[in-house]
């Protein structure tokens, strides 16, 4: 389907240059973040992960670090570049981790596969054993974990990129055209001091609940990102009580938009009570703690700690869900599909989106009973929604049933049990990372790319895949 002709001389396909540049910029960036790892690695001894770490940050930087010194466009970033460029961002972390995690022993695809898990922040593993692999294979997946929720910062800039309504929800910041740079700018900084802030006020919950500082430091990077990586077989599972919650609260956390914290922080905690997505997630969690005590005939400490890591997408378990009824996995699958906060760095469709659905069909029962003269302005927590950002609710609402569906039928059509393929995808496309035994090394080589696509669509909220996909973004059609 093509645009009508009336509106091809409107459309405005990517510039190379632009996005070489920001790439060449992405490059220079991701060099520090997988130096930390190295650095890990050589300080442990493990020296043959160390060399492959090594080749992987100074690779980015020898071969697209001169991209950077391109000249700054006439114009400023598009839309649809910002979202090319965020969607390549998370390709290139991806296959550039993809070489030393195979120092692990691990096949190329199932190297890949990890290294896609890691930085999506999804959790799903190729790693049977992980208590067996060494402290810098463990520290630098949850070191991907970590850096890849930081990338939340770039998409979510890339997805406010040119809708004022998205910028006014995300920072308060100016949000005509002409100061659109200086609230990106801005937001970006404020989302940086929260993220890190929450780092390290999360490390220190976790190791004064008694767990060890290593398992306390991996684990946190994992949880503030919302991605579920565990160094223990068995998730948290061995863990304590204590430590399960103080987890689960840094989990929350990182489930919330992170500029809600800012404007805690900057105008009083008020502005907790009154945000429509905390409220949304406490209600959320109530529910679904109450149907997996209720239906899944858990304990409810367990239901409480699998409420909260399927809702905040984080993908730790405390038990085998193998082996729970199809009705707590039906439970669990809407919690993980619905997921986080918008700003915040867990997956799923958000709750912000299913708010605006929630008051899209309000408006149109209470359209049947005014007079046609009557106008209605759509509101949520106060503000009100514009046309094109419920649009763009609307058609991920859209997009995320059809991925699902169409990843479903590949695994039915193998032989796999329905509802066990469906909890799969659905903690796929929702960088969740929970487990009904189905992924592992032994899964069909082509389910393991389709899950890896998965997993790049649920962290890029698909459109962004889409428009890096389609064939218009590259090139005007006459």
């Amino acid at each position: 389907m093509s645009p009508s002709a009336r509106l091809r001389p409107l459309l405005q396909p990517v510039r190379p240059p632009v996005i070489c540049r920001h790439l060449g910029q992405l490059a220079l960036l991701l060099a520090p973040l997988i130096a930390v790892p190295t650095l890990f690695a050589y300080a442990s001894g493990d020296w043959p992960f160390a060399h492959r770490l090594l080749l992987a940050a100074l690779l980015p930087s020898l071969a697209l670090g001169a991209l950077a010194r391109l000249p700054a466009p006439a114009r400023p970033i598009q839309a649809n570049e910002a979202l090319v460029v965020s969607a390549l961002a998370f390709v290139l972390a991806a296959t550039l981790l993809t070489y030393p995690l195979g120092a692990a022993g691990l096949p190329a695809l199932d190297a890949w596969f990890e290294s896609v898990s890691g930085v999506t922040t999804t959790g799903l593993s190729m790693v049977p054993d992980p208590q067996n692999r060494s402290d810098a294979f463990l520290f630098t997946r949850a070191w991907m974990q970590w850096f890849g929720g930081l990338g939340m910062v770039v998409l979510s800039l890339a997805l406010a990129a040119g809708r004022p309504a998205d910028m006014r929800r995300l920072g308060d910041a100016a949000s005509d055209e002409e100061n659109l740079d200086e609230s990106v700018r801005l937001h970006a900084r404020r989302v940086l001091a929260v993220y890190a802030g929450m780092t390290v006020l999360g490390l220190a919950l976790v190791w004064a609940a008694g767990v060890p500082l290593f398992e306390a430091v991996i684990h946190t990077l994992a949880a503030v990102s919302t991605g579920g990586f565990s160094g223990f077989t068995d998730s948290l599972a061995g863990l304590d009580r204590w430590g399960q919650l103080a987890l689960g609260i840094v989990a929350c956390a990182g489930a919330l938009p992170l500029l809600l914290f800012h404007r805690a922080y900057a105008r009083g905690l008020s502005q907790l009570w009154v945000d429509p997505e905390l409220r949304a997630l406490g209600a959320a969690l109530l529910l679904v703690t109450l149907l997996l005590w209720w239906l899944g005939r858990l304990t409810p400490a367990d239901a409480v700690a699998q409420a909260v890591f399927a809702q905040t997408t984080t993908g730790y378990a405390t038990l085998d869900l193998a082996g729970l009824d199809p009705a707590a996995k039906l439970v669990m699958i809407l919690s993980m599909v619905t997921g986080g906060g918008v700003g915040s760095t867990a997956g799923g469709m958000k709750l912000l989106r299913v708010l605006i659905l929630i008051r899209v069909i309000q408006l149109a029962i209470l359209r049947v009973q005014i007079p046609r003269h009557g106008v209605l302005q759509p509101e949520l927590g106060g503000r009100a929604l514009e046309p094109a950002q419920i649009e763009h609710a609307l058609l991920l609402l859209l997009l995320y049933p059809l991925v699902i569906l169409m990843s479903w039928l590949p695994f039915l059509v193998l032989g796999y049990p329905p509802l066990d393929a469906l909890f799969e995808i659905c903690s796929a496309v929702g960088t969740v990372g929970l487990s009904v035994g189905i992924t592992g090394p032994d899964l069909d080589d082509g389910l393991k790319l389709l899950l890896s696509l998965d997993m790049l669509l649920g962290r890029v909220e698909i459109l962004a895949l889409l428009v890096l996909l389609y064939p218009g973004t590259w090139y005007k059609r006459t």
